[in-house]
């Protein structure tokens, strides 16, 4: 609902340890994702990621408009090569989606 919070969870295992990245798409654009980050709109999202044996990561985005409705997709690699931009994408990362749906909160509506 509109003003609420939600969160998304990530939890992946290798070795070594895969690096943990947040994409986002709008429903309708699925084949334009973009890089989600700590701060990122206007301070609502929040990215917490912890490393060890395993990597777990949570997205929350507070303060839920519409326009937070799409995929989310949290992205996993441990090869060494993932973020280096002299080279061709060969790098495989490994893909989770959730398609979040934000609907208008009866205090938000107008009357």
């Amino acid at each position: 609902m509109t003003g609420d919070t939600f969160e998304l969870y990530c939890d992946v295992v290798g070795k070594p340890t895969p690096e943990i990245q947040w994409w986002y798409a709008e429903v309708n654009r699925a084949d334009s994702f973009f890089q989600l980050w700590d701060g990122a709109r206007r301070q609502r999202v929040s990215i917490n990621t912890a490393y060890g044996v395993n990597g777990v990561s949570v997205l929350a985005i507070t303060r839920v408009t519409i326009e937070d409705s799409g995929i989310y997709e949290c992205r996993a690699s441990n090869d060494p090569r993932r973020n280096d931009l002299r080279q061709n994408p060969s790098t495989t990362w490994i893909r989770a989606q959730a398609t979040v749906t934000v609907l208008q909160s009866e205090l938000n509506c107008p009357r």
